[in-house]
Formats: structure tokens, sequence, C-alpha cells
């Protein structure tokens, strides 16, 4: 084990020993996310993509995948009104890509990651801005400031400046792959006028 410590040490790399079956699946994961798209290399493509409803439970319909008539669930195409089976999947009457929500969100946070938060200096915690944006977290809402009036540790997000404990820092980055703080800030509509 001291090599592979002392290896990994030399060429930068991660070594660790996974202490259970969920640990280890954690550690696997570490290494599974695709990087993020650079946007100068990246070509931006623009793909029609269809959000099926769900077909009502017990209707009988004519399966375009399978080509045989089907009682129950299924999805129904916005395009076509061709049944299919399972999201996602390629619409086989129109060729429209058909998903559901929940597909998109997961592959998309993988191409437009989350900036790290910005950790809080224990002494430089209680500042003045602090004061202004509050003294609780702005995801759980739970105190920043300990017993006997010190602070938490807690860190901040670069764009909207909002405090968040270190609990919802890793929730943010590992699951919700959204701030909050950002997501709550009204951005008002652009208008842009044509001149003639």
């Amino acid at each position: 084990m001291f090599i592979c410590k002392h290896l990994c040490q030399e060429t930068g790399g991660l070594y660790s020993v996974a202490v259970d079956e969920v640990h280890l699946k954690d550690l696997l994961l570490e290494h599974a996310p695709p990087p993020p798209a650079i946007a100068e290399f990246a070509i931006a493509n623009l793909i029609k993509m269809g959000f099926p409803q769900r077909a009502a439970e017990g209707s009988m319909a004519i399966c375009s995948c399978h080509k045989e008539v089907k009682i129950g669930a299924g999805y129904m195409c916005p395009r076509c009104k061709a049944r299919v089976c399972d999201l996602p999947t390629e619409c086989t009457i129109c060729g429209l890509t058909l998903v559901s929500s929940p597909h998109l969100a997961r592959s998309y946070h993988h191409l437009f990651p989350i900036a790290p938060f910005d950790e809080v200096p224990a002494l430089s915690s209680l500042n003045d801005n602090r004061r202004k944006l509050g003294k609780s977290c702005f995801g759980c809402q739970q105190s920043l400031i300990g017993a006997g009036n010190k602070p938490v540790p807690c860190v901040t997000c670069r764009k909207c400046k909002h405090y968040f404990c270190l609990d919802c820092d890793i929730y943010i980055h590992e699951s919700l792959h959204n701030c909050p703080g950002c997501e709550s800030i009204h951005r008002p509509k652009s208008v842009s006028l044509m001149e003639e």
C-alpha cells in the first residue's frame, strides 16, 4: 500500500481504499463523470427533442417500436402521436428524439458543472458583507453562528455571494448541480428593439 500511495503522490494522482461497497461506488463515480466541455472546442449542434406525455393506463394502442397492440403504459410522441414503450428513444415514425426532462437534466450538469464555492476564512467570517446577507445558510436556513457567537465553517458562491453550510455545499455540488442562490436571482428579460 505504501508503494501505491507513493506513486500517486509522485504522479499527482489519487489513492483511496474502499471501506465498504457504498464507499467503493462513490470512489468509482468520482472518476466516471466526463470532463466539462471547453467552449472554444465545443461545436454547438441543435437537436430537436420531444417530451412525450405518459399514455393513460389501460388504454390500448399499437406500439410503434414493437409493431403490436399494447395495453397500458407507454408514451405518446408529441409530433406524430405514435406510441413508444420506453424513454429515451427515437420515434420510429417521425424520427424525433424522445426524452423525459429528468434524462436531460442528468446529462446536462456534466457539460456545465457548478464552480466550487469559496471557503470563508474564520477570522473574516463576521464582516459587514456577512451581516448584510444574513447569518444563516441560504440553502437550509441553519444558523451559521455557533455556540459562544463563534462562526460555523461555511462557503460562499462566487456569483451570488450567498453563504452555505458545508452540508449544503456537498449537496449542491454532488446532487443538485445548481446553486439555489443563483437560481433565485430574478434576471430581467432583455428587450431588443430592431431599428428600421
